[in-house]
C-alpha cells in the first residue's frame, strides 16, 4: 500500500484524522527501517505496512494507525521514545512502548500451564486497549507470513499464538482476527487434519447455504412483520472448532450438527 493510498484510506472514515501526521509517520518508518530485510527478503517496512492495513479495514484511529507503522521502530532501530514523542506526541509513543513491552513476553511450552496468567499479564501491562489491538494485528499478519520463518520460530510463533494471542482476540471479541488465526495454526499444526475438514467444508457448502436460507428467511420476514431492527451475522466456524467437536463428541465430520453459527442481533427496549 502507498504512501497516499494508506493516508486515504484513513480518511475515507475518519476526516479529521491527521493527514500530516500520518504522512511523516510512514516516511519515517519506511527510512528507520531501510537496511532491514525480513527473512523473505522482502524490505522490513512491508510489515508494519502490513499492520497498518489489518487495523485499517477495522477503522481505527489515526493514531493507532501510525503506531501501528512505527511499532517496532524502538525495538528494532535506532529510533528512542523520546524521539517518537517529539516527532508524534505522547500518546503514540506510549503506544509503540506499550508494543515494546509486549514484545520482550515469551510463552513456552514449559509455560503452557500458565497460558492463563500470561494473558492477565499481558492485558495488566497494556494501559491502552488499542496496545493489544496493534498486538494482535500484528500477530495476524505474522502468522500470515509463517511460512519465511525457519522452522524452530515457526513452531515458537504458533505455539504462542495459539496459547496467547487466539484467546486475547476471543476475549476482545475479535472474531475474525481469532478465526483467521485459528485457520492458520491447524494448517501447520496438524496439515492433514485440516485439509480433510476443509474439503469437506468445501464439499458441502452449497447444501450449508441452502439449509441456513430455508432457516434464516422465516425469522427474516418475521422481524420484519413485527417492525424490529436487526443485524444478522452468519459465520461457519473454523475448522479447528469443527475437528475439536469431532474430538470431543467422538464423532466424524458428518456427525457435527453446528457447523455453521447463525446470530440475529435486535435493536429494542430492554424487557
Amino acid at each position: 500500500m502507498r504512501q497516499y493510498e494508506l493516508v486515504e484510506k484513513v480518511k475515507s472514515y475518519d476526516p479529521v484524522a491527521d493527514e500530516e501526521a500520518l504522512n511523516r509517520a510512514y516516511v519515517f518508518a519506511m527510512k528507520m527501517h531501510a537496511a532491514q530485510k525480513r527473512e523473505s527478503g522482502d524490505p522490513y517496512f512491508t510489515h508494519p505496512l502490513e499492520v497498518a492495513e489489518i487495523l485499517i479495514s477495522y477503522r481505527m484511529d489515526y493514531a493507532t494507525i501510525i503506531a501501528a507503522l512505527l511499532h517496532d521502530t524502538v525495538e528494532d532501530t535506532a529510533a528512542s521514545y523520546e524521539d517518537l514523542k517529539e516527532l508524534f506526541g505522547q500518546t503514540i509513543a506510549d503506544l509503540v512502548r506499550g508494543m515494546t513491552k509486549l514484545s520482550k513476553l515469551e510463552i513456552t511450552p514449559q509455560a503452557s500451564k500458565q497460558a492463563q496468567n500470561f494473558q492477565k499479564l499481558v492485558l495488566a501491562i497494556s494501559e491502552d486497549i488499542r496496545v493489544l489491538l496493534i498486538k494482535l494485528a500484528d500477530r495476524l499478519e505474522v502468522m500470515r507470513s509463517l511460512d519465511m520463518f525457519p522452522k524452530l520460530s515457526r513452531e515458537r510463533k504458533v505455539l504462542e499464538t495459539m496459547m496467547l494471542y487466539i484467546p486475547l482476540a476471543h476475549q476482545l471479541g475479535l472474531y475474525n482476527i481469532k478465526s483467521e488465526m485459528e485457520d492458520i495454526y491447524f494448517r501447520h499444526a496438524d496439515p492433514e487434519q485440516y485439509r480433510a475438514i476443509t474439503n469437506k467444508l468445501k464439499s458441502t457448502e452449497r447444501d450449508r447455504q441452502k439449509l441456513m436460507t430455508q432457516f434464516i428467511e422465516p425469522l427474516k420476514q418475521k422481524l420484519s412483520d413485527e417492525g424490529i431492527q436487526y443485524k444478522l451475522k452468519v459465520r461457519t466456524k473454523t475448522a479447528l472448532s469443527i475437528y475439536k467437536k469431532m474430538q470431543k463428541q467422538k464423532v466424524p465430520f458428518e456427525g457435527v450438527f453446528d457447523v455453521f453459527a447463525i446470530r440475529f442481533i435486535i435493536d429494542c427496549e430492554e424487557d
